[in-house]
């Protein structure tokens, strides 16, 4: 959502005309363009349409905050699903940049993607240090699109800057889901991982806002240390476990994961 497009939806919040809020700033005729995305506004004018709507700089910025967070989670959501408009297509489609991260979500998500793509794909996830939220995003839901050179080199960066403290809290759900993706595509490759000690310790330790992905990962080491040993027998009440309130809800990885190794979900 663009500022005009905000502009117009706290316009109509508040029932306010075009009158009312362009008076003394600027024509009702310019201020509906603007809310269209035809034109913008002067910084002295723009100010003034804040102050008609009598809300603060600050305020709208909140709330810009907010409306681009929802139109995110929005969009992954339908990426997912694998419901995206049309128009959201028609981007992905023009990005021409192999290196660019648009054109990674138009690999994650066309079907028609070709072993270049991947090549490139994989590349792309290999190079980075830090990861954006979308990017964590695009990994845990694409991380299957990942050769286990990748997958290892990304779930030992992403330990490391957890225990590290790289992230902070907004970005942990972001975090967690990546590391239970890639650990999940190990499994299913039947790779085995080692993470360090203080990786366990740190898992353990999650405070309770973080208690459902304590469990899930802390089940997927223990399936990885199990099934390199051979001693899948007996791992089932353990798995079962898990399965039950509060964490009866299995993510969608995790799901496949344990299917694959003959447990029902």
């Amino acid at each position: 959502m663009d500022c005009g497009e905000l502009i117009r939806k706290i316009r109509c919040s508040k029932k306010m005309t075009l009158q009312k809020v362009a008076k003394n700033a600027i024509s009702p005729s310019t201020l509906a363009k603007f809310e269209r995305g035809e034109t913008n506004l002067a910084v002295d004018s723009f100010f003034e349409v804040l102050q008609n709507l009598h809300i603060t700089l600050q305020q709208f910025a909140f709330f810009y905050e907010n409306e681009q967070i929802k139109k995110t989670e929005e969009f992954w959501d339908h990426f997912r699903m694998h419901t995206l408009t049309a128009q959201q297509e028609q981007v992905l489609q023009a990005s021409q940049n192999k290196r660019g991260f648009k054109y990674q979500l138009r690999v994650a998500y066309s079907p028609e993607r070709t072993a270049e793509d991947i090549i490139c794909f994989n590349e792309y996830f290999f190079e980075v240090d830090i990861w954006s939220v979308d990017e964590l995003k695009l990994l845990a839901c694409s991380a299957e699109l990942l050769n286990v050179q990748s997958l290892n080199r990304c779930r030992r960066l992403l330990e490391k800057q957890i225990v590290g403290g790289t992230y902070n809290d907004a970005y942990l759900s972001e975090v967690y889901e990546a590391l239970l993706s890639l650990y999940c595509e190990l499994l299913l490759k039947k790779e085995h991982f080692k993470p360090q000690e203080e990786v366990y310790t740190h898992i353990q330790n999650l405070d309770m806002k973080y208690l459902w992905y304590q469990h899930w990962l802390s089940l997927l080491l223990l399936l990885n240390d199990s099934i390199c040993e051979k001693q899948m027998l007996g791992l089932k009440p353990i798995v079962e476990s898990f399965l039950c309130s509060p964490f009866q809800r299995v993510p969608e990885c995790i799901k496949q994961t344990l299917i694959c190794f003959g447990f029902r979900c």
